[in-house]
């Protein structure tokens, strides 16, 4: 339990307030201390964990089989680690009621590596994975990957709900498994980008990659490294970067011959990235000087707290909404099915994939199925 509850990376007081336990018993109880069946009901329901989160069902031993797949830097040991409880949950019911598959997506096969994880290898395998997805659509905002993913067959999206991971993927019974994290929109379209590297380039037949967030954008390893290039070379294609930033600096009429903090602002805007993500991007492909990337975040967040602030004070256009599917509706069309037909109930559903047996209810009552019984 109360490792369990460590895990989380929250602080007590944090934990309190969820949960709504007084901040001298979540202390006790992250001290050792013996809980209460309506503590452990507080706890899951506040926390937004299953039962099996604090129980038995999801000790090291229900998940050290499925744990020992993750090949993440940051992932040492798989010891009460409620993440892999869950996503080992989520991936068991999903191919319950998933189609059974004997391999992984045939379009898998038409990307790989062709060498060494290197800068150049990124941006030659996110071009042709961007050109599969986006096809005659190469200069578009890549905003609306997550919904353009659900035509790619074989691969489930969804998100990673109270974790301290920012983004899994996982290959398992022939399907691919992509999750992340919400947070920041711009940093949760990166990390999708990110885990998508990891799948086109990382993936065999039963394989799970956990990444926490100093794995993304921190140039951590090689493989890592990888990712975080194939991310920016998908949402930000080198053709696209030079053109844009071109007619963004006719249109505001610059006149310095350095790309500036404005520039890349509206350029992080309108490809749905961060002003990090944007910078970081431009310096790569010599847009800006060595170590520009850097000088620029600074000298933001030192004169206007971070770069949102900037572009608000500046009257830029909004971000454009990203949406991702809490889970992905490929997936929840077979657990319509299967609770329909009586496989499954609501309430085993709802445990594994971390959802509300009302939002099962409601969505499946969308379909026009018949309501199952909760038993």
């Amino acid at each position: 339990m109360a490792a369990t509850l460590r895990a989380l990376l929250l602080q007590p007081n944090e934990i309190a307030s969820r949960t709504r336990l007084k901040p001298e018993r979540v202390q006790e109880i992250l001290g050792g201390s013996q809980v209460a069946a309506s503590e452990l009901r507080a706890l899951a329901r506040g926390l937004k964990l299953s039962m099996r989160d604090f129980t038995s069902a999801g000790s090291p031993a229900a998940n050290q089989k499925f744990g020992t797949r993750f090949r993440s830097p940051g992932v040492a040991s798989v010891e009460r680690e409620p993440t892999l409880d869950r996503l080992a949950g989520f991936v068991d019911a999903a191919l319950k009621v998933l189609p059974a598959r004997e391999r992984l997506p045939d379009w898998l096969n038409e990307f790989g590596l062709q060498g060494q994880e290197s800068y150049d290898e990124a941006e030659r395998l996110a071009s042709e994975l961007r050109a599969f997805i986006y096809p005659g659509e190469m200069d578009s905002p890549a905003i609306d990957l997550p919904q353009r993913l659900r035509k790619l067959d074989g691969l489930i999206v969804s998100q990673l709900k109270n974790s301290k991971y920012e983004g899994a993927s996982v290959a398992a019974g022939g399907y691919l498994f992509v999750f992340v994290s919400p947070r920041f929109p711009a940093r949760m379209l990166f990390t999708l980008g990110h885990e998508l590297g990891h799948v086109v380039a990382h993936h065999s037949l039963q394989s799970a990659h956990l990444d926490l967030a100093t794995n993304i954008g921190t140039f951590r390893n090689r493989s890592e490294s990888f990712a975080d290039a194939f991310s920016s070379a998908f949402l930000l294609p080198p053709q696209t970067v030079g053109a844009t930033l071109q007619a963004v600096r006719e249109a505001i009429r610059a006149t310095s011959d350095e790309i500036g903090d404005v520039e890349i602002l509206i350029l992080a805007r309108m490809y749905g990235v961060s002003f990090d993500v944007a910078a970081r991007r431009c310096e790569a492909l010599d847009l800006l000087p060595s170590g520009g990337a850097v000088s620029l975040a600074e000298y933001l967040r030192q004169h206007h707290k971070n770069p949102e602030k900037r572009a608000e004070a500046l009257k830029l256009p909004p971000r454009q909404a990203v949406h991702f599917d809490a889970v992905s509706p490929i997936l929840m069309k077979f657990v319509h099915q299967s609770v329909a037909s009586g496989e499954t109930s609501p309430s085993w559903i709802a445990d594994r994939l971390g959802m509300s047996i009302e939002s099962i209810y409601s969505t499946h009552a969308s379909t026009g199925e018949r309501r199952a019984s909760t038993h």
